[in-house]
């Protein structure tokens, strides 16, 4: 017979049998308090509010099912705490004989009723739960050693009953959860610190008052077991409703840590601990719900489990204690102010800081960034997380390759070829030959040296505005950084074209023959006696201002370079990877196929990772007996970084997810533009879109301050964007991969409100 049809704790709560008069007459009867009475919810037992007119209580009339012994327990246990002032007493109701317990109200709102649940209210509860534990250390009960189907330890006895879980992919979650939560505990429980603990701070059981956890109410599940149950009960229910699940459990660490800091046996369980709660939670709840198939308390209970479980269940048991640890840890960093002043001394002055009122980011998860006090931002710009930030895959896939080697490419390693073999098949013929670096401005570097080694010519093409990286070449040859602040202007071998303008009545037509710039820039190079070496554009330029350029586009300009013994070179950093949504490469949109493709920051999800792919001709020319060496370019590690991205994006649907949910914010972006007359023009495919403020639709004058305040307000109602285009009035908006439609909504309605009032 399984724990659940033995019995303990599914009895059905007797419901509803006192009226509010009738406990206000016993708590006049039996207690001596004279007060209007208001029932408060219950699972089992009948609660109720009793205002006095000294002071309020809760009376609460104890479920017949209840033994003695345990309201005993209960009663101990408060006293022990100093907390309450419980008086008990029995009485007949309904011929039955019942507990019936009365103890002070404690003032507040339950954490359920509270909103948002802050850093510094999360780090609350952690310590509330931790004085509880150290108070109860010293005490014990009888009854508190009894076998409790909540109790954590024994999770795995709750295995068979998995199979009543209906849905086939829950069951199969829950099963594989209690099965790897029973073989990480048993190995481990005999070394855990026991003590009687509270059994159940979840946010209905934990009262808050003045922004801070106030108490822990409702003893009902008390045991003595494991004390760092308690802290994985509260960290597992702090986890529901979350966007970043464990950075929400690690606040709650960090304030039970500053109490009563853990043991090492205690830290190695603390998630799988967390798990099997939610886990039980969900059986348990299956279960109820064959006995009370109409009862919504607890389907509403479960999903909020499931949606942690489904989140949660693929994450290293290693991992997660690893970022719960660390984001714990990180609630001692240093002040805002002390950072910058460090920042000030300790680094270049030029290294710029976003928004202003600067950000101090302690964590990502997925497509959210969290700052020191807690505060979520949704990220709309940072492309280089591709996957979303932290992705367990990726981070397991670097660390697991780290802890066994890490060297150069003079040695022979399956991972640089395994890697070159997936990276290059998704590319078109004879795009086939790859050299990995580390970030993108030296695949661009390079992309130039393989260039030059093939023409035997110096003269680079580029497009105006365009940005391709921070070495001295890069810089020499990015129009964004040589005619901006600090740049000393075009050299010589360097030749601009300008963005193709937009024809007025057409926005998919440029004015002009198609890559017509392009031959002229060409031409001007024959005429000082040389040839171009390489066309250098980005497939949609985007510190341009996030253009998307017209169709044909390329396909001219290559064909002027190509005439002329160049060529082409198609800087994908931005924009690659299943970014533009319908295509996985940006260049695919013009219809093109590149003679090198320059990859970079998105490859590694935020690990150094870049790469240049090429013909087997344009490489044979670089092979010119001079050999070509990079110490990191394709290490092991940075493969194993590459590897997993690629597999994330395939098996996540990140590119079909890119094409659906940018094709619905595009949509919800221009309905914001037929209401707001700031918005010039919203551009963009997939997940790299820009909107364009203008002062005047006619004139196209920019809207340069009022952009800077908008992107600023938006940071400050909780969304993360950026600035781009020669006059820094376009919006940017280059989510992580797996960006969802709710983020898309919250979006909108964000900018909506900013451009409201974007002054």
């Amino acid at each position: 017979m399984s724990p659940i049809d033995a019995g303990r704790d599914i009895a059905v709560a007797d419901r509803r049998l006192l009226s509010d008069d009738e406990a206000a007459s016993l708590a006049q009867r039996l207690f001596g308090i004279e007060g209007r009475a208001e029932r408060l919810d219950g699972e089992y037992d009948e609660n109720f509010r009793v205002d006095a007119a000294d002071r309020a209580y809760v009376l609460k009339v104890v479920s017949r099912n209840e033994p003695s012994d345990l309201v005993d327990l209960q009663v101990a246990a408060l006293k022990h705490l100093k907390q309450g002032n419980p008086r008990v007493a029995t009485t007949d109701i309904n011929g039955a004989r019942r507990w019936v317990r009365l103890v002070e109200f404690v003032p507040g709102a339950l954490l359920a009723d509270v909103s948002p649940h802050s850093a510094p209210l999360l780090r609350s509860l952690g310590a509330k739960v931790a004085e509880v534990d150290a108070a109860l250390s010293d005490f014990d009960h009888p009854a508190a050693h009894r076998e409790l189907q909540w109790d954590l330890l024994c999770a795995g006895e709750l295995l068979d009953d998995a199979g009543r879980i209906a849905d086939d992919r829950r069951r199969a979650i829950a099963t594989m959860l209690l099965k790897r939560i029973e073989l990480e505990i048993l190995p481990v429980a005999s070394r855990l610190r026991r003590s009687v603990i509270h059994g159940d701070p979840n946010d209905y059981n934990v009262v808050v008052a003045a922004h801070r956890v106030a108490a822990l109410i409702d003893l009902g599940d008390m045991v003595h077991t494991a004390t760092v149950c308690d802290l994985a009960i509260a960290a597992a229910y702090a986890m529901t409703g979350k966007n970043d699940p464990l950075g929400a459990a690690a606040h709650v660490v960090s304030g039970y840590e500053s109490v009563l800091p853990l043991e090492d046996a205690e830290r190695r369980l603390l998630f799988p601990l967390m798990l099997a709660r939610l886990a039980m939670s969900v059986v348990i709840s299956a279960a109820r719900k064959e006995r009370a198939p109409g009862d919504a308390y607890y389907t509403v209970h479960e999903e909020r489990a499931w949606r942690v479980l489904e989140q949660l269940h693929e994450v290293p048991f290693e991992f997660a204690r690893e970022v719960l640890l660390a984001a714990a840890a990180d609630e001692s960093a240093a002040s805002h102010s002390s950072l910058v002043t460090r920042r000030r001394q300790l680094l270049g002055g030029n290294l710029s800081l976003s928004y202003q009122t600067h950000l101090h980011i302690v964590r990502g998860w997925k497509q959210y960034l969290y700052d020191a006090d807690g505060r979520e931002f949704v990220d709309a710009y940072n492309n280089v997380a591709h996957v979303g930030h932290s992705h367990p895959r990726v981070v397991q896939a670097v660390a697991r390759q780290m802890a066994v080697l890490n060297t150069n490419t003079r040695y022979l390693h399956d991972g640089v070829l395994q890697y070159a073999e997936r990276l290059s098949a998704m590319l078109p013929e004879p795009l086939r030959v790859c050299y990995f670096v580390n970030s993108g401005s030296e695949a661009n570097e390079l992309a130039l040296r393989l260039a030059r080694a093939f023409t035997g010519q110096r003269d680079v093409i580029v497009m105006e505005g365009g940005y391709h990286g921070n070495t001295q070449r890069m810089i020499e040859v990015s129009p964004y950084k040589f005619d901006g602040p600090g740049g000393q202007g075009r050299s010589p071998d360097v030749h601009v074209v300008p963005i193709p303008r937009r024809h007025p009545e057409d926005p998919e037509r440029s004015e002009g023959d198609e890559g017509s710039a392009v031959s002229v820039a060409v031409s001007a190079i024959r005429k000082n006696g040389r040839a171009p070496s390489a066309f250098l554009v980005e497939s949609l330029p985007s510190v341009a201002g996030q253009i998307v350029l017209p169709p044909g586009y390329l396909e001219g300009a290559f064909a002027a370079v190509r005439s002329a013994g160049g060529v082409c070179v198609v800087d994908e950093v931005q924009v690659g990877l299943g970014r533009v949504g319908s295509k996985f490469w940006g260049f695919e949109l013009q219809g093109v196929v590149p003679d090198i493709v320059v990859m970079g920051k998105p490859l590694g999800n935020g690990h150094p990772l870049g790469a240049v792919v090429t013909t087997p001709e344009i490489a044979a020319s670089f092979a010119n007996g001079m050999e070509y060496f990079n110490t990191f370019g394709g290490n092991p590690v940075s493969m194993a970084a590459g590897l997993a991205v690629l597999d994330v994006l395939e098996e996540e649907g990140l590119q079909q997810n890119a094409r659906r949910v940018g094709s619905y914010l595009l949509e919800r972006l221009r309905e914001l533009q037929s209401r707001h007359e700031l918005i010039g023009d919203v551009r963009g495919a997939g997940f790299f879109i820009g909107v364009e403020l203008v002062r005047d639709r006619e004139t196209l004058e920019p809207a340069t301050e009022e952009t800077a305040a908008v992107v600023n307000a938006l940071k400050e109602s909780g969304i993360l964007t950026g600035t781009e285009g020669p006059h820094h009035n376009v919006i940017k908006i280059r989510p992580p991969m797996c960006f969802d439609q709710g983020n898309a909504d919250f979006l909108v309605a964000r900018l909506s409100e900013a451009l409201s009032s974007p002054a």
